[in-house]
């Protein structure tokens, strides 16, 4: 029976006929039948074509069971359409009652008609060839993971975004939600490759892009969309309500106890932006994209832009993974493009100030526009590989119980931690028979889980909180991708605007007062300290350098000698290392006068040198100490007597605060030569003979001292020289 056949079927139901009418040997609807289909919702033309497929001969066809249920879908949706506005239509007038009696059994009747014909319609419904069955989109296999409905195929699998979106359709056609980003301009790229229309060109002459794209951080912090600035997180936090039965001889309101207090967490949304102009596309159609070109003579090269455009998806992509671990967010000048790590704070950013204190905007908030403190850090000392598993040992530890046996909490390990961890536990436990290696739990604490942060290099910094605290943020999904492209002259203008955003939905009670946190109103638990002063990151070339990242900033190579004016983003009271990247013509000085009229003399460095310096609330920068021989070497941490010196010979002691005197040298290799230069003056670390260490002399390691020491096998270090 074909489709057609079976579609008159449908009509002569919603009809109440038995036959169509025939006129000159044709079947034909006839006027009144018309008008009855038109109030079902079908038009002229429609009906037009119907009627001219009702006089076609029969042809048998392969799709055309599928055809017919399309056709019966929609005429089955055309009729119970028109019972819902019915309906609705009865309800309205039962409301009104007076007037319309005669009209509301009218439309009873009417009612009563348009569900036969659904029930008609409905029945005729037959299962399809037993794969599936039902009809629509219940027909379907919905639920397959990588092919949309279950085709096979490039051009159905389910990393297509035109495939998400029919996915989600047909989700919500059931009444379900299927999380699928926005249209972008990029999607039509993978799609005209799907279609065969992008580039037909041989292997050799395409342009090879080895850019990868990152695994997201998503999968740790999930995503979620919708969210403006300033947006407000709710949290509750319960006090104890639990006692001993007290009812005899008290009164109620004497024994009530407990309380709900309720705190918010203001998310802050940094907005962050893609811009770029194409030009001067004839040029590198005649250099660059040969045979890619398919425009011809015309200067815009579309399809050479859509290819680019494709691959600045990606790095995009990169930048924000980067930046939702290591971003630092610094306001733009006007008129000077920023750094992809300034647009956004990420994850350790967000810890770093939870710590050292942020400005409260929470609306009307008790503490709006004041400085405050949530998370008070373990203090645990320097992450070693010899001493790892004893550091996240102990600050599992110190969680409250009651939250740390939940199997809930877990613990954020940048990425790099990982395997010195698994060596630790390895030389420790590995001879044990019931040692498993590699275990991603804290081995003391299993049902801690160890969760590594990806693109986390130089981080030091272990985060334990709760599952799910923490999350990524967005204002609309897949903003960053939906590019906006304008034609001006014979260029291209292409950005995207987007907000972006790392935060807990839980932190702790907002202190203003640093010295009253004890941390037993806090849900997330940290280590004192980050990135390493002995790390240096890079400054950006032919501009005074930031401190904006960290503290410890090197040189790049700048165009002309540049001579620093400023230590931009510097804080008052903060210690700060500048250390020389390049020397020469490319290099850097700083002269004794205006902000840096208080250094001891011009610094003019060569590679490897370091200057120390410290901001006064005059803006200010006076000197700390100066190393012209500490391209190798580590800094101790300040007021530090025993430091640990494991992986590596050369050091430099820290910028102490008080008297500092050496007691010995943790972790120290027999037979090894350990070199220790001094800086500073006031406070300067002292060694004295006696005890672990045999000098000459005793020491002060001021600017300019440098003593070399051995470790022997009775423990002790002795002298090999000094300067």
């Amino acid at each position: 029976m074909s489709f057609v056949t079976q579609f008159a079927q449908g009509f002569k139901a919603i009809l109440g006929i038995e036959q169509f009418s025939e006129k000159d040997g044709r079947k034909v609807l006839t006027e009144a039948e018309r008008q009855t289909l038109a109030q079902n919702g079908f038009s002229g033309s429609f009906l037009d074509t119907f009627e001219q497929e009702l006089n076609t001969p029969e042809v048998k066809e392969q799709a055309g069971t599928d055809k017919r249920m399309a056709i019966l879908s929609a005429t089955l949706g055309q009729v119970s359409a028109r019972l819902e506005t019915t309906a609705a239509e009865l309800k309205v007038l039962k409301e009104e009652k007076a007037g319309h009696e005669a009209e509301v059994k009218a439309k009873q009747a009417q009612i009563d008609d348009l569900a036969a014909k659904v029930k008609t319609l409905s029945d005729l419904a037959e299962p399809d060839n037993g794969t599936h069955v039902g009809t629509g989109v219940a027909a379907v296999a919905i639920n397959d993971p990588a092919q949309l409905c279950g085709h096979q195929g490039l051009m159905f699998a389910l990393d297509r975004p035109y495939n998400q979106r029919a996915l989600a359709a047909i989700h919500a056609s059931q009444g379900r939600t299927y999380a699928v980003s926005a249209a972008s301009e990029t999607d039509y790229t993978t799609l005209k490759e799907d279609l065969g229309a992008f580039y037909r060109t041989p292997w050799k002459d395409k342009i090879q892009s080895m850019l990868t794209t990152l695994p997201t951080v998503e999968s740790i912090w999930g995503l979620e969309s919708g969210y403006q600035d300033l947006a407000t997180l709710v949290n509750l936090w319960v006090g104890e309500f639990s006692q001993a039965d007290n009812t005899i001889g008290s009164n109620f309101d004497s024994v009530t106890k407990g309380s709900y207090e309720f705190g918010t967490e203001t998310l802050r949304m940094n907005s962050v932006m893609f811009a770029i102009k194409f030009q001067n596309l004839a040029q590198l159609e005649r250099s660059w994209i040969g045979s890619m070109n398919k425009e011809g003579s015309d200067p815009i090269k579309m399809s050479f832009i859509e290819f680019l455009l494709a691959e600045t998806a990606k790095k995009l992509h990169n930048e924000r993974e980067n930046r939702r671990v290591n971003g630092v967010r610094r306001n733009p000048d006007a008129n000077v493009p920023g750094r992809a790590l300034e647009a956004a704070d990420g994850f350790y950013e967000f810890i770093r100030k939870k710590v050292d204190g942020h400005i409260d905007y929470t609306p009307d908030g008790g503490t709006t526009g004041r400085t405050v403190f949530q998370i008070k850090p373990f203090e645990l000392g320097k992450i070693t590989p010899d001493n790892i598993g004893e550091v996240i040992y102990k600050g599992t530890a110190m969680i409250p119980a009651h939250i740390r046996d939940t199997g809930n909490v877990v613990c954020y390990i940048p990425s790099p931690l990982v395997h010195l961890y698994h060596k630790y536990n390895e030389a420790r436990y590995g001879v044990n028979q019931d040692y498993k290696p590699n275990l991603m739990v804290v081995k003391e604490f299993p049902g801690v889980k160890l969760v590594p942060v990806p693109n986390a290099d130089n981080h030091f910094r272990l985060v334990w909180t709760l599952a799910g605290n923490v999350k990524c943020y967005e204002q609309n999904a897949g903003e960053m991708l939906k590019f906006k492209i304008e034609q001006q002259d014979w260029a291209i203008k292409v950005w995207s605007n987007w907000k972006e955003a790392v935060w807990a939905e839980v932190v702790g009670y907002k202190y203003t007062n640093k010295a009253e946190m004890d941390g037993s109103r806090q849900m997330i638990w940290c280590n004192e300290y980050d990135l390493a002063d002995d790390y240096f990151v890079a400054a950006k070339p032919d501009e005074d350098p930031s401190v904006l990242l960290h503290t410890s900033v090197v040189t790049g190579v700048n165009k002309s000698l540049l001579s620093i004016t400023t230590i931009k983003d510097a804080k008052v009271g903060q210690a700060i290392a500048i250390k020389c990247g390049a020397d020469g013509d490319a290099g850097v000085k700083i002269e004794k006068k205006d902000n840096f009229a208080l250094i001891s003399a011009a610094w003019t460095p060569k590679v490897g040198d370091v200057i120390r310096l410290m901001k006064r609330a005059d803006g200010k920068f006076v000197e700390l100490g100066r190393e012209t021989d500490a391209k190798r070497s580590f800094m101790f941490a300040a007021n530090a007597t025993a430091p640990s010196v494991t992986g590596a010979t050369e050091f430099v002691v820290g910028v102490n605060t008080k008297a500092t005197e050496l007691t010995n040298l943790a972790d120290a290799v027999v037979g090894e030569v350990y070199t220790i230069h001094g800086q500073g003056t006031t406070d300067a670390t002292t060694i004295a003979t006696g005890g672990n260490f045999s000098l000459t002399a005793d020491i002060t390691l001021k600017e300019g001292a440098m003593i070399k020491l051995v470790k022997a096998d009775d423990g002790k270090f002795y002298e090999i020289e000094r300067a």
